[in-house]
């Protein structure tokens, strides 16, 4: 049986696979640092962990010099890559994929990360690609952390 958690930052509304959750923070402090990526927003600090917080925001194209700041949730997702943290505006829910209905892929999720729709409740929810968001947005981050190492995209 397979579950997704459903979130939201702004407009954009998104589902993981509940397997990838590692935990959800409610405004946990986050850390601005010089020469981050533009696809992070901050850092976060979990377990003595450094955890990069994707600007989804800059991916969707609202992307707001306070971002980091004004999001109360913070989900921890495990990749293949290691963790990162996606923001969420409103608290999410944990849904079982036969509540719901799953939609094949469009060229614009495609772009996002996404690997499909999840229709729950007549809303629209993005699957994300965590593996591809976290490499594709971490890049620079990732090549700086020694457990990682300097994970790169598959070819």
């Amino acid at each position: 049986m397979s579950r997704f958690g459903l979130f939201q930052i702004d407009q954009f509304k998104f589902a993981v696979s509940l397997r990838l959750i590692k935990k959800i923070l409610q405004n946990s402090k986050s850390y601005d640092l010089p020469r981050l990526p533009r696809t992070i927003s901050a850092v976060l600090v979990d377990a003595g962990q450094l955890i990069p917080l994707l600007n989804l925001r800059q991916m969707i194209g609202r992307e707001t010099q306070q971002e980091h700041l004004t999001q109360s949730y913070q989900v921890l997702v495990e990749s293949e890559y290691g963790t990162v943290a996606l923001p969420a505006d409103l608290t999410g829910r944990i849904v079982d994929e036969q509540k719901g209905e799953r939609s094949t892929i469009v060229e614009q999720e495609v772009d996002l990360g996404g690997v499909g729709s999840f229709i729950y409740q007549n809303e629209d929810y993005s699957i994300l690609d965590i593996n591809f968001l976290a490499i594709e947005m971490t890049q620079v981050f990732w090549q700086n952390q020694p457990d990682t190492g300097g994970a790169r995209r598959h070819q």
